[in-house]
């Protein structure tokens, strides 16, 4: 019934020529107060009225367009209409239609609720329409060879509209909603675009505008990255030198030197997402970082990880992301013999003549060709460029040899290469069934570093897993056989005793999820899960000694408590036997000892008969004893502590003859027990980076100063706030970082000082990036705001919330990534420095059992270069799907601070911080940070669009702000992108 009073009064307008003025007030007469026209279809009656013939009534056009300005109906329902017209040979009618898109093209947009549900779907049919044009007169200009003036107009109008559409980054937003709305529309957008694309080339027809055709293709495929985005994550341009890639290696080498070469690929890929960089750029900073803390190492056994990292680990990561930076499906390029970016990368460091002349000097050796002579070998580079950068470096390699005279020592540095060799040699003799050989062997391993070496080479070529796999059967087969006598049974005392002392050297050094395996089946795995004292790990003395067999411990006590036992006769007792019932000899013997029963020159002979059988006994005796110490008050530990002081007693040169290589085992078995001795109750004279009594904020401070001189992070300050991490936890460290950081007085010392914060945050991202969301964000942006937060510390300390966020995020998405979220973290080298000692005044009384079977490990690096390189992502890191405790718990609490921030109705500090870190979020995280953006509270970003009254805030932000699959994604988008449009319109009406 009102239709038909609609077009009465169409007809009647028409016929007395009405103004628009009064075409508005007589509709209004027909259209009930309050009520939209397009309940009534006044659109469509008007569009129909306006096109029922060949030609356009722009009269009725006009009365069209002052509906929308009075708001009788909605741009929704005008799209819609016109993209439904379909008598495309009507060229006036379709010219005038498309000049009226022309002019409302630009204040597009939704008054109310009902009209949002409408809108992406009318803009993708419009899109189409328009592109159905375009497809029509080139394929009649394919047929004919030439347009008539009147088509060509019209395709004009349409390269306009195009243009128009293409401005108006609200349309392309609500195209992008529409396009996720009807997925079905996109195939036909994409069709539509190939013909016409088809149809240019093969007509060879030229566009009026010449921008058309890249427009219709930015149309066809619509994605929220070209949406508008304000950029806040600064270019890598803008950095002459980073200051991230370095503290991450430092960090990751430190705590993981046994991960394999994709985990560490994984995090440097992560690192340049975060920082944009190209494979050039980050190839460059891998390798400086590699030089920069070579060059602060010392020639010490603690330190040739590092050298070991730089020469073996190195060229595979470089390798791997080389590999990885394929776009799955694109054509193979031809294979060479060196990496283009690499080579490119050199050309850059090549200029760093400071470092590379340090290091020269450091190692005594041209240091480029000294590395990239061992790179050809892996393809990485050829022989034209070794000699092209030695010879770059070969005047100050020179001149630095004359200024040195021969007084420089031979570095650590030239003997890591050669210990690859002896390594592949005790692999393949560990493999034989020859005893003796084994002996001669593993016996001249521990002699000075070479031991070490060994490690640190086994360690990052992924081959310590094998390594120890093979000690351990070793071992297993050289268990004592009762009954064998004469030189088969000394052999097989001494192999057994050097494997078991090597293997728990390793133990010490990696943690034993290095050794232990599921099954646990063999006896030294058995002894360390049950008996070893290990760093962190307590032993409860209780649970050791309810393992030992009182018969046994009765034999044993009886053997050693006599004179003649110092040879050990034949026993029905086994080697194994008397590891695992020593803590209950020993228990016997501190207990007689307290009670006056035994003297001290008793239990000096029995302990100095258990240390001339084998010194494996002296490891395995101390172990309980430093249980046994943990256990009892500070008034008890002195005779416990003579007894170990008793093991670390020389022997006497007719003692050490009387064994095979057993200056070699003796050594050995010292470190390991100082070690021990140390975890419990270090000297107090040592210069430990724990054992102080200086405040922990004085010693932070301390080695803040150190990195902030060196301008990066060197390993002993990394060790150091690891240890202050471990005294004074996550969230006191975290907050005298972001101090340091908010401190900075200059953008680019901000810079430096976030990247290397973030890069100590990876001591244990999961606890540091919960201290920081919760503790410590938050606090300061309320108590400090006009202060030290305002810009550009607030930008910078969104920035590293959103980078800790995304690191913390991201998991491996191999079968170990259930092993990257444990705390459990494998140290490397370090042997006067321990950071147990930190616990060791807390949990002295405290006993637990200690046992953990995670093994945070994976080796074979070959067979993952050959999955990575077949593998069709170029990704080794996936998004979960839900977010994991603690990050789920610590985004909800930062995303209800962010509610009250913006509660307000004022612009402020902490309106604009919430604003940068959302941000910052989608900019740096993609699609990644969608289970984090899932989390984002239903209003927080309509409140935050009515505070922050500025351009700042796009369509690109808040497009990808939601998930477009869903219903809700959808909705929640158009609401906040129709708000978004009508405060814009507000803002600029003055311009009117």
């Amino acid at each position: 019934m009102k239709d038909n009073k609609i077009l009465q009064l169409i007809n009647v307008a028409w016929r007395e020529r009405w103004t628009d003025s009064q075409w508005g007030i007589n509709i209004k007469k027909v259209l009930p107060r309050g009520v939209s026209g397009d309940v009534y279809n006044l659109a469509e009656c008007l569009l129909q009225q306006a096109v029922i013939g060949s030609t356009a009534n722009s009269l009725v056009l006009n009365y069209l367009k002052h509906s929308l300005c009075a708001h009788l109906v909605s741009h929704a329902a005008v799209l819609r209409c016109i993209a439904k017209y379909d008598k495309l040979n009507r060229v006036y009618c379709v010219t005038a239609l498309l000049e009226f898109l022309v002019s409302i093209i630009d204040g597009i947009t939704c008054r109310i609720k009902s009209e949002e549900a409408l809108l992406p779907g009318a803009v993708v049919q419009l899109v189409m329409w328009i592109m159905q044009i375009f497809a029509r007169t080139l394929q009649q200009y394919e047929m004919r060879g030439e347009l008539s003036a009147e088509l060509s107009y019209m395709l004009d109008q349409s390269c306009l509209l195009i243009e128009h559409l293409t401005q108006q980054q609200f349309v392309l937003a609500m195209l992008n909603v529409g396009c996720h709305e009807e997925p079905e529309s996109v195939d036909r957008l994409h069709d539509l675009y190939a013909s016409i694309k088809a149809s240019l080339t093969n007509s060879n027809f030229t566009l009026s505008a010449a921008t058309a055709e890249q427009q219709l293709k930015q149309l066809a495929y619509i994605d929220a990255k070209h949406l508008d985005l304000q950029i806040l994550n600064p270019s890598p341009s803008l950095e002459k030198i980073s200051c991230c890639v370095q503290p991450l290696l430092a960090v990751e080498v430190l705590l993981n030197p046994c991960k394999d070469t994709s985990y560490y690929v994984a995090e440097l890929q992560m690192l340049q997402r975060l920082k944009g960089y190209t494979n050039t750029r980050l190839f460059y900073e891998i390798i400086r970082a590699g030089f920069l803390t070579l060059s602060n190492v010392a020639d010490t056994s603690p330190d040739t990880m590092w050298g070991a990292f730089m020469f073996f680990k190195m060229p595979h990561i470089i390798k791997q992301l080389h590999a990885l930076q394929r776009v799955p499906g694109e054509q193979q390029l031809a294979a060479t013999d060196y990496i283009p970016e690499l080579v490119e990368a050199l050309e850059l460091l090549i200029e760093d003549n400071l470092l590379l002349d340090f290091m020269d000097t450091k190692c005594s050796c041209n240091i480029i060709e000294f590395l990239l002579n061992d790179w050809t070998k892996q393809q990485l580079v050829n022989e034209v460029h070794v000699k092209k950068f030695a010879s770059q470096r070969e005047a100050a390699s020179l001149l630095l040899k004359k200024c040195d005279n021969g007084q420089q020592k031979p570095s650590n540095i030239n003997f890591i290469k050669r210990a690859e060799v002896p390594l592949s040699g005790v692999l393949k003799t560990l493999c034989t069934n020859k005893m003796q050989d084994m002996v001669n062997v593993l016996c001249h391993v521990p002699v000075g570093h070479s031991f070490e070496l060994i490690l640190s080479v086994a360690t990052v070529e992924g081959r310590l897993k094998t390594f120890v796999s093979r000690l351990i059967q070793c071992n297993e087969n050289s268990k004592q056989v009762p009954g064998e006598l004469g030189k088969q049974c000394i052999t097989r005392s001494t192999l057994f005793d050097v494997s078991f002392l090597m293997l728990t050297s390793i133990v010490q050094t990696y943690g034993s999820d290095v050794v232990l395996s599921e099954r646990c089946d063999s006896f030294f795995e058995k002894w360390v899960r049950t008996c070893m004292m290990e760093r962190n790990k307590l032993k409860n003395p209780r649970q050791i000694l309810a393992l030992c067999e009182d018969s046994i411990v009765d034999e044993l006590l009886l053997s050693l408590s006599k004179p003649e036992a110092a040879q050990l006769k034949p026993s029905n007792l086994t080697w194994q036997d008397i590891c695992l019932n020593l803590p209950g000899v020993l228990h016997h013997v501190l207990i007689a000892w307290e009670q006056e029963t035994l003297s001290s020159a008793d239990v000096k002979s029995i302990l100095d008969n258990m240390k001339r059988r084998l010194f494996s006994f002296s490891v395995c005796a101390t172990s309980y004893l430093c249980a046994y110490m943990y256990s009892v008050r500070e008034t008890e530990l002195l005779k416990p502590l003579n007894m170990i002081q008793q093991f670390l007693a020389p022997l006497t040169t007719e003692e050490l003859s009387s064994q095979e290589n057993s200056k070699e085992r003796l050594a050995l078995s010292y470190q390991i027990i100082r070690k021990m001795q140390h975890d419990v109750h270090p000297a107090p004279n040592t210069k430990s980076r724990l054992i102080s009594h200086t405040p922990l904020i004085e010693q932070f401070r301390e080695c803040w100063r150190i990195v902030s001189e060196a301008g990066h992070l060197p390993v002993r300050a990394a060790q150091t706030l690891e240890s202050l991490l471990l005294a004074g936890g996550a969230s006191w460290l975290v907050t005298q970082l972001v101090e340091q950081l908010l401190s900075c007085k200059y953008m680019r010392d901000m810079a430096k000082c976030m990247d290397i914060v973030f890069a100590v945050m990876h001591l244990d991202i999961e606890r540091t990036t919960e201290a920081l969301l919760q503790y410590v964000v938050a606090p300061l942006v309320l108590r400090r705001q006009g202060e030290d937060i305002n810009e550009p510390q607030s930008l910078v300390l969104a920035r590293l919330s959103v980078y800790c966020i995304i690191s913390c995020l991201e998991t491996r998405s191999s079968s170990s990534a259930a092993a990257a979220t444990l705390q459990k973290r494998s140290r490397s080298h370090d042997d006067d420095e321990m950071t147990g000692v930190a616990n060791a005044a807390k949990v002295r009384k405290v006993i637990g059992d200690g046992s953990d079977n995670s093994n945070d490990f994976a080796d074979g690096d070959a067979s993952n270069v050959v999955a990575l390189l077949s593998a069709p992502s170029a990704e080794l890191r996936v998004t979960p799907l839900n977010l994991k405790e603690p990050l789920q718990a610590s985004i909800k609490h930062i995303f209800r601070v962010f509610v009250q921030f913006v509660s307000g109705d004022e612009l402020s500090p902490k309106a604009v911080f919430v604003y940068q870190f959302i941000s910052l979020l989608v900019e740096c995280g993609g699609e990644r940070v969608t289970p984090v953006l899932r989390l984002l509270p239903p209003n927080l970003m309509q409140q935050l669009l009515k505070v922050l009254a500025t351009d700042d805030i796009r369509v690109g932000l808040i497009s990808r702000l939601y998930d477009l699959r869903l219903h809700a994604g959808r909705q929640a988008a158009v609401a906040d992108l129709c708000l978004w449009r009508n405060m814009q319109l507000a803002r600029n009406s003055i311009h009117l």
